[in-house]
């Protein structure tokens, strides 16, 4: 039976042409996520949490937003799948690294998450309003740590895969 016989019926012809990119498979290993945690104990945490549900992930950790800023401006352009930062840290806020994240062209898409020990409406209104994609309440129990880890990695590395942010495409 010829398709053009019956109208229900469509034909969508392939190009043979591979039209996706290698670096659109590409986005999807090899994960990179910047952490921003003053906190030695707990980026000790957060690095264990990744090792466990995310181990394809790599993590790149920084005690201050200045550090985060220096690594962005002098690394080359890369993807990064996340930047997953506190909010209360010395140097520089995370409000401040935020605001100062958004300003600049080819950090502003990298979905940023606020995983900080504070839970005050204010605090998690602010960051939503200066770019963050989300706010993680960082629990005390370190069961409930490891969980929150877990449930961010695997919203943005498999529920959310969209959000990947590639300069190169």
């Amino acid at each position: 039976m010829n398709p053009a016989d019956n109208p229900s019926t469509f034909v969508n012809t392939l190009p043979e042409k591979n039209i996706f990119s290698d670096s659109v498979f590409h986005m999807f290993q090899g994960k990179k996520v910047l952490v921003v945690e003053d906190n030695p104990a707990d980026a000790e945490l957060i690095l264990l949490a990744f090792k466990i549900h995310s181990p394809d992930t790599e993590l790149k950790v920084f005690q201050t937003g200045p550090d985060l800023l220096y690594f962005l401006k002098s690394a080359p352009s890369e993807y990064y799948a996340l930047i997953l930062m506190d909010l209360n840290m010395p140097v520089m806020n995370g409000r401040e690294l935020l605001s100062r994240l958004n300003k600049h062209d080819e950090w502003k898409e990298i979905p940023k998450v606020v995983f900080s020990s504070s839970k005050q409406r204010e605090d998690v209104r602010d960051c939503y309003e200066l770019g963050a994609k989300a706010y993680v309440a960082k629990p005390f129990d370190l069961q409930e740590f490891e969980k929150a880890i877990a449930s961010i990695a695997s919203f943005w590395f498999r529920v959310q895969p969209n959000y990947f942010y590639n300069p190169a495409l």
